[in-house]
């Protein structure tokens, strides 16, 4: 059973974050609502059992539409390059972890 853990997840919503700050069609106040949005998805991701890119990525599009709705378009598809690379290294280190246990387990 694959799933995110608290870096990985820290790392999605600081680029989130990060992007939110670049744009200027916000004010302060409202940025600061939506980046309290960002955060509070933390939990949703920490709790997804076997992510995908296209899931995580539609997951957080649905919740926070409006945030999105002010990012560039080429930020989408680096968000979702960088999911997958985050997924990718996530399931490598699983299966060695569990290639580590059965070796434990025959020995």
């Amino acid at each position: 059973m694959v799933s995110l853990d608290k870096g990985d997840v820290r790392e999605i919503l600081k680029m989130l974050e990060d992007e939110l700050n670049l744009t200027p069609k916000v004010d302060k106040i409202e940025k600061m609502k939506m980046r309290s949005r960002i955060r509070k998805q933390a939990n949703w991701l920490l709790g997804t059992i076997n992510p995908t890119a296209d899931r995580l990525y539609n997951g957080l599009e649905d919740r926070l539409s409006e945030v999105f709705s002010l990012y560039p378009y080429g930020f989408c598809h680096q968000l979702r390059d960088f999911l997958g690379v985050k997924l990718l290294v996530l399931k490598k280190r699983e299966k060695k972890e569990l290639r580590l246990r059965s070796q434990s387990l025959t020995s």
